[in-house]
């Protein structure tokens, strides 16, 4: 059995699946820099970071998993 983090907090989109407690720690923002397909945004950059997926481009995905490798924090799953 794999341990789960008690601490995590994933918010859920129809196939990616984000911890958001580890996006609080970012300051590298590699998720949005690294995805060709502009799946997603980082929003309150200055204060507390957020990953999220933009809206209607979730579909865009070819699940090429360069987001999951470039976030450091790895708070980034796909299924």
């Amino acid at each position: 059995m794999s341990e789960v983090d008690e601490r995590a907090i994933i918010e859920s989109y129809k196939f990616h699946h984000i911890d958001i407690s580890k996006c609080k720690q970012c300051k590298e923002f590699s998720c949005e820099e690294a995805c060709f397909r502009g799946i997603y945004e980082v929003i309150n950059k200055d204060t507390i970071p957020k990953c999220i997926v933009v809206e209607d481009r979730e579909d865009r995905c070819v699940k090429c998993h360069i987001c999951t490798t470039a976030c450091k924090l790895r708070a980034i799953t796909i299924d």
